[in-house]
């Protein structure tokens, strides 16, 4: 009984490492998204209340071709009064012909604060489209009461 317990857990194991590798036979590769500033890039409110979740969007930019650019959420992370949020995109592989019409794309999340104060709003993508674009950020503030 012990050997199929612990044999079962190395498959388990093994499995969840295999799913969460970047395989070059997926159709699509994720990768930060472009960060996009129509309303200046964060839709929050201007207060939220302590322990309420709410919606916050950021746009990620890019081409009007899905294949090149099909948004693909966000990770999201708190720490104290800081919440990070990294967008994402889909990009097709190989070759790929992108048209240069910039479209903003929308990624909403709900956040939840768990304490009163002035709490910033994160987001994470990227300066540019390419694959190589530097990271950027754009930052909002959040009053958070009671």
């Amino acid at each position: 009984a012990g050997s199929v317990r612990m044999r079962t857990a190395l498959l388990v194991a093994l499995s969840i490492l295999l799913a969460s590798c970047d395989s070059s036979t997926e159709p699509f590769v994720r990768r930060r998204a472009w960060l996009g500033a129509p309303s200046g890039g964060i839709l929050a409110p201007d207060t939220a209340r302590v322990g309420t979740p709410f919606t916050v969007t950021a746009f990620a930019a890019g081409s009007g071709t899905r294949d090149c650019n099909e948004p693909d959420g966000a990770d999201v992370s708190h720490n104290a009064g800081m919440a990070r949020v990294e967008i994402f995109v889909r990009v097709k592989r190989g070759r790929l012909i992108c048209t240069d019409d910039l479209q903003y794309y929308p990624i909403a999340v709900s956040l939840t604060f768990a304490a009163p104060g002035v709490s910033v709003i994160r987001v994470i993508g990227t300066a540019g489209s390419g694959a190589n674009a530097p990271l950027d950020s754009l930052e909002r503030t959040v009053v958070v009461i009671p």
